[in-house]
């Protein structure tokens, strides 16, 4: 092995180094393990996550000045605490085979312990082989091994242990015999594949799919069975969908008391997603053992001519996907006689023609007109969006409150009411989350000034632009050429969207003709933006984002300037309306430590958390820039409002009516 900031391996070496840090590199892969593990992260599509890859890191390999990745103990309540000797997360931890003799008490049967004892040994043959002769040479000592492993497990009930020693041991045991399985198929370069002609189905239908079965390496392989799993019924050409098959979908949904997520008591705790239950077992025999492999039925698709194959398991969806727009329906008290509009949209994923009814199923005191629209299909995958015009059914007597109505599809005596959303990413397969078709429609007591035209900066994307229309307001999308040259005074309020000065470049550079709107009497409103906006002074005046957050959703506040019209007209915002909150106040505050005196800062949060103490300002922050304003918006409204908060609604009303002429 090499050695941190040694001389590189000579011509012919095969040698991996060893860097400080445990980074390990390998000249075959051409990495270290470390620089693919952060490819991998720069995939992940979340908050916090760097999309640049590694580079090498000076003091820790000899390529150069870099960033190395990888893990640091924070916190713990072991002797020592953080100063633990520890070099990675598995040390003190005894991660071997025998150990699982312990599950029976200080003196466990010899049986299991010669048990254990001999599998280890297998798994060592195993090794070695591998490394002497290759992959092919590795099968007899692992069919070995399995043929251990099962007789162990069936010897346990004659042992003597405990119902819950047995219960441990076997549990472990039987994810052992399943790796020694997968491992032989390994050794002897066999690929197994259940192909199906269809990725999207419905209960009852009939699937075609391949068995096919290749053994590539030296070691004979006879496939003695296929079967396949998980279907109501199976010919040669495939299988039945069942008739009550369950849609599929994840595992987990969102608690209705706390924010947290709960999930199915049926599935494995730690699973990513729950296992399909289409599937496809080949009974193989090799180096004198039979044994059977279980895999997935899955289906190709070609996405593009860009992307190539991708494939997915089979998803199990409605005969009618139905889903509903917009998610939350805003009434305002002041004008209850606005007729507000519903889409709804139908999927047909029945293999052919299809017909059915859609109808909303409403609370009492409101009316859909019309009553029911006929939807009909020609063909699989065909959508339609049909369009009811909601109101009260009685505009005098509307009361504050909120109220969900459901969309749904008959089908003679069927009836359809479930959605989905798909999840999928270029690097990733696909997978759905159920959305009922439901909106929620609030009668809140929120005014706005009138005739008000919001142009709005798109960022990364939220739902800001339609909550702005719920409560009156015209809202038009500016794009790259009305930013670089249109006459933006038509607007009576400018605002840029969630980390719009990231996203958007047209944005950084056309900024001034924003400052110049805002220097000739405009309102300009910034949501939250990270640290991209300290790249270039964007503000009116020297000023940055910092890294302030008030995490509590029900976190104290403070108004530094009470008197302010954004607390007061054409709403007054009380106490209430800042209750209700969702996930936590808002994020990337303004830093007003470093700002130009000519920021004022207007409202301060008191986080509860223990390690996010003291009074946190930056949150609403307004400038004077000529005849006009400039806000920076890092409460987090851009969340609240789909969530339906009612005093996110009044507070953005009052915020838009600052602007106007």
């Amino acid at each position: 092995a090499g050695r941190a900031g040694g001389a590189l391996p000579g011509e012919g070496a095969s040698t991996i180094l060893q860097f400080r840090g445990g980074d390990v590199y390998d000249p075959i892969l051409g990495r270290t393990y470390n620089e693919i593990a952060g490819e991998a992260r720069s995939m992940h599509k979340c908050q916090g996550m760097s999309q640049l890859l590694p580079l090498p890191s000076a003091g820790d390999n000899p390529f150069g000045p870099g960033g190395l990745r990888g893990y640091r103990l924070r916190d713990t309540v072991l002797p020592d605490g953080v100063n633990r000797q520890e070099s990675e997360p598995f040390d003190g931890i005894d991660t071997r085979l025998a150990t699982l003799a312990a599950y029976a008490g200080a003196t466990p049967p010899a049986a299991l312990s010669d048990g254990l004892a001999t599998i280890t040994r297998l798994v060592a043959e195993a090794r070695a082989a591998l490394a002497a002769g290759g992959s092919a040479a590795a099968a007899a000592p692992l069919a070995q091994g399995l043929t251990a492993v099962r007789a162990l497990r069936r010897d346990l009930p004659g042992m003597g242990l405990s119902a819950d020693a047995r219960f441990e041991i076997d549990l472990r045991l039987e994810l052992k015999e399943k790796q020694f399985a997968e491992a032989l198929v390994a050794a002897a370069d066999v690929r197994l594949e259940a192909i199906a002609n269809d990725g999207l189905v419905v209960p009852g239908q009939k699937v075609g799919v391949r068995l096919l079965a290749a053994a590539r390496g030296s070691v004979p392989v006879d496939v003695k069975a296929r079967a396949l799993n998980g279907f109501a019924a199976t010919d040669a050409e495939g299988g039945v969908i069942p008739d009550d098959a369950r849609l599929t979908a994840a595992h987990f949904r969102r608690g209705p008391d706390a924010a947290r997520y709960v999930f199915d008591d049926d599935v494995p705790f730690g699973l990513p997603f729950r296992p399909t239950p289409y599937t496809a077992t080949f009974t193989l025999q090799m180096a004198g053992v039979e044994f059977p492999v279980t895999v997935p039925v899955e289906h190709r698709t070609e996405v593009d001519v860009f992307s190539g194959e991708k494939r997915a398991e089979l998803h199990v969806v409605p005969r009618f996907a139905v889903s509903a727009s917009p998610a939350i329906v805003v009434v305002p008290l002041a004008t209850p006689g606005a007729t507000r509009d519903v889409r709804v949209t139908v999927v047909n994923h029945a293999k052919g023609p299809a017909a059915g009814e859609v109808q909303l199923d409403l609370p009492d005191g409101w009316r859909a007109t019309p009553a029911a629209v006929p939807v009909a299909f020609s063909r699989e995958d065909e959508a339609i969006t049909v369009r009811f015009q909601l109101s009260p059914a009685n505009a005098g007597a509307l009361k504050p409150g909120r109220v969900t109505l459901r969309a749904r599809v008959a089908d003679g005596g069927t009836v359809y009411a479930r959605g989905y959303q798909v999840v999928e990413y270029p690097h990733t397969t696909r997978r759905h989350l159920l959305r009922a078709p439901e909106v929620v429609v609030n009668a809140l007591d929120v005014a706005v000034k009138p005739n008000l035209t919001v142009g709005y900066i798109m960022g990364v994307g939220d739902d800001v632009p339609e909550a702005l229309v719920q409560i009156g307001a015209r809202v038009a999308f500016i794009g790259p050429d009305e930013l670089a040259w249109g006459d933006l005074s038509r607007y009576d309020v400018i605002m840029t969207g969630v980390r719009a000065y990231e996203r958007r470049a047209d944005l950084r550079a056309h900024n001034e003709r924003i400052l110049d709107y805002a220097r000739a009497g405009g309102t300009v409103i910034v949501h939250y933006n990270k640290f991209e906006f300290n790249e270039a002074q964007f503000g009116p005046y020297p000023g940055r984002v910092g890294r302030e957050r008030v995490t509590d959703e029900n976190s104290e506040l403070r108004l530094t300037e009470p008197r302010h019209p954004v607390f007061n007209s054409p709403n007054a915002i009380g106490r209430p309306d800042w209750t209700g909150w969702v996930q936590e106040r808002g994020l990337y505050f303004f830093d007003m430590s470093t700002a130009d005196p000519r920021y004022r800062n207007l409202v301060e949060f008191s986080d509860p958390f223990p390690f996010n103490q003291g009074a946190k300002a930056g949150a609403l922050v307004e400038a004077t820039v000529g005849k006009g304003r400039w806000i920076y918006l890092g409460i987090g409204l851009w969340r609240q409002l789909p969530a339906g908060t009612d005093g996110a609604y009044r507070l953005m009303a009052n915020l838009i009516s600052l602007g106007g002429r």
